[in-house]
């Protein structure tokens, strides 16, 4: 049996403990489980009694605890909802879709330089393990997108660095920067002609953008540990 389904019932006995649910619906493949495969993901609708904000970082915290380190997640918000897509070191995955009753309290919006940075890495990190699941499915369509965006997530935290520097997101002029992982993009193409596989190009791309990442996040000194040992790891369980 895969993982999931055991997987969904634990997610919800965890998700009990940290918020104040009113109901809970378990969708996805789950529910139809002919269709569970390796690549699936685990999708949960949580209904909460109140309106108040959920701390995110708490849900996280609860799911690491009980079943192993995040690798990756972003958040979308929406005036009823949040959707917390998460993906752990281990390869699991869920969609987790938190519904208010009304429209969310009001929360501050001054994101420190810190917080934004965190907010790309993470989502870097989720799009990452989310290219391996699209090539194994063979769509290599979605997955070169998701690799192309991954090197505009690079340069987004070259522009926050910028903005904090300079303390503005106002620039009239730049300053001519450097972009390492646009040489970086260019020098992976060089090697490949139209007859080659495009999933192996895709996948080129993808460990040379994390490493890209691990060296941009390194410059920063935020004390970011490196994940592409992770990333090769759920490579090796998701497309052999």
């Amino acid at each position: 049996m895969l993982w999931q389904i055991d997987a969904s019932k634990k997610m919800v006995n965890v998700l009990n403990k940290v918020l104040l649910i009113d109901d809970v619906v378990i969708g996805g493949s789950v529910e139809s489980p002919a269709e569970l495969d390796i690549y699936s993901d685990v999708d949960i609708k949580i209904i909460l009694l109140d309106n108040t904000r959920i701390n995110i970082k708490n849900v996280l915290d609860a799911i690491a605890t009980e079943f192993a380190p995040v690798f990756g997640f972003e958040v979308i918000s929406h005036t009823r909802k949040d959707a917390i897509r998460v993906c752990l070191e281990n390869g699991m995955r869920f969609d987790l879709i938190i519904r208010y009753p009304n429209d969310k309290e009001p929360m501050s919006e001054d994101d420190t330089f810190s917080q934004k940075v965190d907010g790309v890495v993470n989502q870097f990190w989720f799009l990452a393990s989310m290219i391996l699941v699209k090539l194994g499915r063979r769509d290599n369509l979605i997955a070169a997108h998701l690799s192309l965006e991954l090197y505009q997530l690079v340069i987004v935290v070259q522009m926050l660095v910028r903005d904090n520097a300079k303390d503005t997101n106002i620039h009239r002029f730049g300053d001519s920067e450097k972009i390492p992982s646009l040489h970086t993009l260019s020098c992976i193409a060089a090697p490949f002609s139209l007859s080659c596989d495009t999933a192996d190009k895709v996948l080129a791309m993808l460990f040379s953008v994390a490493s890209e990442m691990e060296n941009e996040l390194a410059r920063l000194n935020f004390g970011y540990s490196k994940k592409s040992d992770v990333l090769e790891s759920m490579a090796l369980q998701l497309l052999t």
